[in-house]
This record gives C-alpha cells, sequence and structure tokens, in this order.
C-alpha cells in the first residue's frame, strides 16, 4: 500500500483479495473479490469476475465522471501511527485499518462503532448466490430485506443510489451508510421484470454489528483493547483423544504469552494468573463454542470488558479446572 492514495481508492482494507473497475478520474464502477466469515474466496469464481468486469463496462459507457466527492489525496506513509508502529517495512492492506484507528484514538475521535466496517449481506438479512452475485438466495425472517419485501429470486439492482453487481458492491454501499437508525431503499428487478421495483428499507440503530464469529477473520481485532494475553493452536481430534476429550470439542494449547512490546501488560497479567505455555484451553466466561482461536481471540476483545475478571478453563490431568483471569485496559 505504499504510495497507493488512501482517499481514491477506498476498499475494505482487511481483505486478502479485492478488485475495482473504476474511470481513469478514480471515480469507483463497480467492487469485486469481498468476505465474511465462510473464507477468503466464498465470493471469488469465474462466472462472478465475467459479470464483474461486464458491469464495470457498462457503468464506464453510462456512468457520470465525477470524482468530486474524493477527500484530500493521502498515502499510509503520511500516517504517523503506520511510520511508528510498523517504521515504514510492512506496506499489507491490513496496515491500514490499524494506523488509522490508532491515529483516530489520538484525536480523540475513534468510536467502537468504527470497527463495524463493509458490513456483509447478512447484516440486513440477505445471502446472495456465489456465482450471480445479485440473485438473492436467503431472506432471513423478521430481517430488514425481509420487512422491506425483498423475496428469494430477487435480483438487487440498487442500494440507494449505489448500482450493485456483486456482493463487494452492496458490502461498499452498506459500509457508506451510518450505524444509526436509518431509511434507506432496495432496488430489485423481480422474475421477469426489467425495471427495478423499490422497496423502502429501515436499518435500525447498531445494524452494523456483527457477532465476534463473523468479526473473527478480519485482523484488524490484533490491536483491540482487551486482549487475553495468550493463545495458541487449535488441537485435532487426534490429539483430543489423547488427552481423553471428545474430538468435536474446542480446546487449544497455549504456545506463547504477550509478554512483548507496547501489549506486554496482557501477557503478564495472564502469566500472573496462573496460566502458562502448554496448558489446554477449553474455553473462557463458561462459553466452549469457539469455532476457531481467531473466534476465541475476537469475542474475548469485543464482549469482554476491563476489571472483570473472566474464568478460564482448563484442561488437566483428565479434569477441568478454572483460573480466574482479570481484565485490564
Amino acid at each position: 500500500m505504499r504510495g497507493v492514495d488512501l482517499a481514491r481508492w477506498r476498499f475494505d482494507w482487511d481483505l486478502t483479495f479485492a478488485m475495482v473497475a473504476a474511470r481513469p478520474d478514480g471515480q469507483v464502477l463497480h467492487r469485486y473479490g469481498g468476505r465474511d466469515a465462510r473464507g477468503a474466496d466464498h465470493w471469488l469464481n469465474v462466472a462472478s469476475l465475467k459479470a464483474f468486469l461486464q458491469a464495470g463496462l457498462e457503468s464506464y459507457r453510462s456512468a457520470a465522471a465525477d470524482a468530486g466527492k474524493l477527500g484530500p489525496s493521502r498515502s499510509l506513509d503520511e500516517v504517523p501511527p503506520f511510520a511508528i508502529r510498523d517504521k515504514g517495512a510492512c506496506i499489507h492492506c491490513h496496515s491500514v485499518n490499524p494506523a488509522l484507528r490508532i491515529e483516530a484514538q489520538q484525536a480523540g475521535t475513534w468510536t467502537r462503532a468504527s470497527l463495524w466496517t463493509y458490513p456483509a449481506p447478512a447484516r440486513i438479512g440477505l445471502d446472495l448466490h456465489a456465482e450471480r452475485q445479485t440473485e438473492v438466495i436467503t431472506v432471513e425472517p423478521g430481517s430488514v430485506a425481509a420487512k422491506a419485501g425483498v423475496r428469494v429470486g430477487d435480483r438487487l439492482a440498487r442500494l440507494g443510489e449505489a448500482r450493485l453487481a456483486t456482493a463487494s458492491d452492496l458490502m461498499a454501499a452498506l459500509h457508506a451508510l451510518p450505524p444509526a437508525a436509518t431509511p434507506t431503499t432496495i432496488h430489485v428487478v423481480r422474475g421477469d421484470g426489467q425495471e427495478p421495483v423499490a422497496l423502502a428499507a429501515q436499518l435500525p440503530s447498531g445494524w452494523k454489528v456483527a457477532p465476534p464469529e463473523d468479526f473473527a477473520w478480519r485482523p484488524s481485532k490484533w490491536g483491540l483493547s482487551p486482549a487475553p494475553g495468550f493463545g495458541g493452536p487449535v488441537l485435532d481430534p487426534g490429539e483430543l483423544r489423547e488427552l481423553g476429550l471428545k474430538p468435536s470439542v474446542f480446546a487449544f494449547r497455549v504456545s506463547y504469552l504477550v509478554n512483548w512490546g507496547e501489549n506486554k501488560r496482557w501477557g503478564q497479567r495472564a502469566a500472573a494468573a496462573g496460566i502458562a505455555k502448554g496448558q489446554v484451553v477449553l474455553g473462557a466466561g463458561g462459553k466452549r463454542d469457539f469455532a476457531s482461536i481467531d473466534h476465541f481471540h475476537a469475542w474475548w476483545r469485543l464482549t469482554r470488558k476491563a476489571g472483570e475478571s473472566v474464568p478460564v478453563t482448563l484442561w488437566e490431568g483428565g479434569e477441568e479446572r478454572e483460573i480466574p483471569l482479570p481484565v485490564g485496559e
């Protein structure tokens, strides 16, 4: 990302893959890639890529050339926290959000609502076909989409004024809306119709907030506080059997404590509580159904608060044991 204009080339910087179709002046016409908790390649396939490229050409021919809404040009190299933390060496996309977050925190403008970027279609109750990404395949009962009247089989055309050709387009359009209660319009093409039908939708306050398991894939989580201060690899079924555990349970073996850098206090606190390398962790706070170690870390950062004590459940000698771990800033 060195030298890339963050104002012009805006996309979900947590991603592992992203493409944009843009005019020469920088106006983004359509987006491709995107992801959710199902994996980095869920939306990636030849059919949807072809549709994205075709939509880019069509929008290029018809869209007005208007890049006037772009902010002042700025690259990651100009964000002070990036230069301080990464020393100018790391230029990956996932370096952008942490640097901008720290800068905003220092300026006093950052809030937790800033975490919820590029909401997945599920946030409004939709799932889309992986290849035909404007086609609705699921509408969650009682969701924003359901209340608006979206039906399975509808083809999304626009959200507000944003043209939709991919799931990534929808996520970008949702990203542009505020997290507060907000009215919008979902335009769909229904059946054999050619003209979109406008459906009024009402987004409730806090609609962007996702459960920890949906946030877990994001590298943005690592810089958030509070943190457990330890982690390690999830045990496979064979390792679980050897320990006398069912192969379906979640468990990981502690392989590190964070005892370095500016966040070493987290590992020091865990060590003081009795957490040590080699221990097997079954869960925390009474929660056992973690889907991954990333889910464990996201859950801790998004749901725990400084000042509370979280019981960490260990498996030792064929028995469970709990260690209370105080949560700090």
